[in-house]
């Protein structure tokens, strides 16, 4: 009901000045306009309709009024009128909305008195009016602009990934919801000349071209330098030493690393940026090491080598910070992160990459660019030489790695017993004592099926520390001679090699 006076238009004043901080507040249509039709029915009529098109194929329709909706379509003005007439509104107001190019829809108020729109009322209506054609323009713009952008950001990304036998790669680009300028998030993957798999992700700071034309250009350098290269770390320098002659290249994070999937090895090597995830069916997950700094801040990034021998049904999870940035809270969508890689990965398995985004962004808005990168490990027998980082993390690794042997051997659960006890406490030797100070080197195992018998061998390449007593440690030893048939232990000035024999049949 239209009220009289004074009262009556500075409660449109207000109205205004409202509906201008909503309609600035978003591009998102399908938020703001609602709110909108609802300000003009609380203080300017009984009914408020706003009708247009975003898209050339996508018309809306926001209404809201005392009662029941009438849920009519934009269809012509005239029957627009005659339908609210129909349904008892007395008066009813109809403002275009004109765009740059062409009419952006309508504005309508209605009211069940019999007084007329007044001239303040009118004047409010039209500048209100013209607000809402702004909006509906820039809105437009930006979702043009947008998709330019994002179409842009695609193009430099790799359109399909090479196959891997055993496994396959994913990947998924979700652009910033709330830009419209191309980012410097990239993903990368293809076969080497020798069957390795180079795979890359970085993230250049910043949006615009200057940031895709850095991210284009490392990840151009990225390729060149990957041929013919063993080590990921070396890489990495030698593109960091590439990125310092150029001048304001700003910061560069950047993971870059080989898979061989005969193997299943992969060796990376992390400059700065978010370290990646491991997922393996059966519940286990967490993060693996990262380190060094950004490409293009000091001469040296300060980055290493990490080897891991992936389990069969297992998934690695690359991604940039806007996968867990989102919200502000990094420790918490790190925790999130996690917990979706691991129903993406096990429940959707088709393209996990895509499936993690889904569920990370499903009640969360992605305020910078999101980029994602799945590497999945199909079932398949368990390789005989497997090599991994000295670090404590590979313990739940090397357990569900030798599970898995003894599924595919057949062993009883006495056997299965004594061969994840045994390789455990041997794996937990190399990663406490074969290597001193600070560096942490690799260690391999070596797993082989007889008919009669089961082989190991852990084998380091350090020199051990010395072995320090401690009540809760040292029976170690004891439990391997006494679960295995045959221990023994050759040590060396590089390295150790720890043997163990478990017979699958008595003596005779």
């Amino acid at each position: 009901m239209l009220e009289r006076g004074d009262v009556r238009h500075a409660q449109a004043l207000e109205l205004l000045a409202d509906a201008s901080r909503l309609l600035a507040s978003s591009f998102e249509l399908s938020a703001t306009l609602p709110k909108v039709a609802q300000l003009c029915v609380e203080r300017l009529a009984d009914y408020c309709a706003i009708a247009g098109s975003e898209r050339e194929d996508e018309e809306f329709f926001f209404e809201a009024g005392h009662g029941k909706k009438l849920r009519l379509r934009r269809g012509d003005p005239g029957q627009i009128k005659t339908g609210l007439r129909s349904r008892g509104y007395a008066n009813v107001l109809i403002i275009p909305l004109p765009g740059r190019h062409a009419s952006l829809g309508v504005f309508v108020l209605a009211t069940r008195e019999d007084a007329r729109f007044d001239d303040a009322t009118l004047k409010i209506a039209e500048i209100l009016g013209l607000q809402l054609a702004n909006a509906l323009d820039q809105a437009t713009l930006f979702e043009r602009t947008h998709q330019v952008a994002d179409r842009l950001q695609r193009a430099l990304l790799p359109a399909s990934f090479p196959r891997v036998p055993g496994g396959q790669l994913d990947g998924a680009y979700r652009p910033a919801s709330e830009e419209a300028e191309v980012g410097g998030d990239w993903y990368d993957a293809f076969e080497l000349p020798d069957h390795r798999i180079a795979i890359s992700m970085g993230d250049v700071a910043g949006h615009g071209l200057e940031a895709a034309t850095i991210m284009g250009e490392v990840r151009i350098a990225l390729r060149a330098a990957a041929v013919g290269e063993r080590s990921p770390a070396a890489v990495l320098e030698q593109i960091n030493s590439v990125t310092n002659l150029r001048s304001g290249i700003g910061m560069v994070t950047a993971i870059f690393g080989y898979y061989d999937p005969v193997n299943r090895e992969l060796t990376y090597a992390v400059a700065g940026h978010p370290p990646p995830a491991l997922i393996v069916e059966g519940g286990l997950a967490g993060y693996l090491p990262g380190g060094g700094v950004p490409l293009g801040i000091g001469s040296e990034i300060g980055t290493r080598d990490w080897v891991i021998t992936l389990p069969p049904r297992s998934w690695v999870v690359f991604y940039t910070d806007g996968m867990t940035e989102y919200e502000r809270d990094v420790i918490a969508g790190e925790e999130r992160l996690l917990e979706a890689s691991v129903r993406a990965c096990e429940s959707d398995p088709e393209n996990p990459a895509i499936a993690l985004q889904e569920r990370i962004f499903s009640s969360s808005v992605n305020r910078d660019d999101a980029a994602t990168l799945a590497l999945s490990c199909f079932d398949g027998p368990v390789p005989k030489r497997m090599e991994f980082s000295a670090i404590p993390m590979t313990a739940p690794i090397v357990r569900a790695m030798v599970n898995r042997f003894c599924d595919q051997n057949k062993l009883s659960d006495d056997q299965r017993f004594a061969l994840t006890s045994s390789i455990g406490e041997a794996v937990a030797n190399a990663v406490e004592h074969a290597y001193r100070g600070e560096e942490t080197g690799k260690f391999e195992l070596r797993l082989s099926a007889q008919d009669d018998c089961i082989t190991v061998d852990v084998q380091d390449h350090g020199q051990w520390r010395p072995f320090e007593r401690r009540d809760d440690r040292g029976r170690g030893m004891l439990l391997m001679h006494e679960l295995m048939d045959r221990v023994r232990i050759n040590s060396a000035q590089h390295g150790t090699c720890l043997s163990m024999v478990l017979n699958l049949r008595d003596p005779a």
